[in-house]
């Protein structure tokens, strides 16, 4: 498995020196001057993300989030896809900011999805925050935050925020919490690995009659996770939220 890295990892940047010569950048600093150029076309800044991902140029960071900033659909998921494969978690807080400020829809979305696959722990106030959000976020965001939970799913306050989650309005924001709960037991099977707010959440969805785009069942996912004991649980009264752990 290494030895196949190893063999990868040349061509892969023998792929980005290439991309490089083709935006006719001889340094790094001018592939981030044509990121930085609000003035170029969109596919040359796109290409100059992918550069400064593919060499993995954490010096980068700042320039990407504040190109992914700006909200330009496919600008700012290729600024996302640079950030993560640089790996560096050293503009965090300023992800936090674009994700909780009043940026572009897109712009705010990548910050999230980049804060989700970075695994960044200070993002959970705002997760639990845009997850809830019934009342003022785009379904899409909030779905996005909520599986994102997953990253702080073994957190007591994480734990209450997916609880309330899995009685959400929306069937798949419900989904979504199944989904990050399905992170505190990986096997699945036994409703014993999770807390009692969870487990008690989890059986009260075995009787849930929504699904997701015709074929992701919340019911069938919460029997899944509960595991065969799930079969002989009593589910009559525990069909609202539960009131605490």
């Amino acid at each position: 498995m290494m030895d196949a890295q190893r063999r990868r990892d040349p061509e892969g940047r023998e792929g980005t020196a290439e991309k490089m010569r083709q935006l006719g950048a001889g340094s790094i600093a001018e592939v981030m001057a044509i990121l930085q150029d609000s003035s170029a076309a969109s596919d040359r800044r796109i290409a100059a993300a992918d550069v400064l991902g593919g060499f993995r140029q954490r010096d980068a960071v700042d320039a990407l989030i504040e190109t992914l900033a700006e909200g330009e659909v496919n600008l700012s998921w290729a600024c996302m896809r640079a950030l993560v494969d640089i790996g560096s978690l050293r503009g965090g807080r300023r992800l936090i900011e674009i994700a909780r400020g009043e940026y572009p829809l897109p712009a705010r979305q990548e910050a999230i999805y980049t804060l989700w696959q970075m695994d960044e722990a200070r993002a959970e106030p705002l997760f639990i925050h845009l997850s809830g959000a019934v009342e003022t976020e785009e379904e899409d965001l909030r779905d996005m935050a909520t599986e994102a939970l997953g990253n702080t799913c073994f957190r007591p306050r994480t734990q209450r925020a997916l609880a309330e989650r899995l009685f959400d309005p929306s069937p798949s924001i419900r989904y979504a919490a199944l989904c990050a709960c399905s992170l505190m037991n990986p096997r699945c099977g036994s409703s014993h690995a999770f807390p009692g707010i969870i487990r008690r959440a989890l059986i009260a969805k075995l009787d849930d009659p929504d699904s997701v785009d015709g074929d992701r069942v919340i019911a069938e996912l919460a029997a899944r996770l509960l595991g065969p004991a799930s079969c002989s649980v009593q589910v009559s009264g525990l069909t609202s939220a539960p009131s605490g752990a």
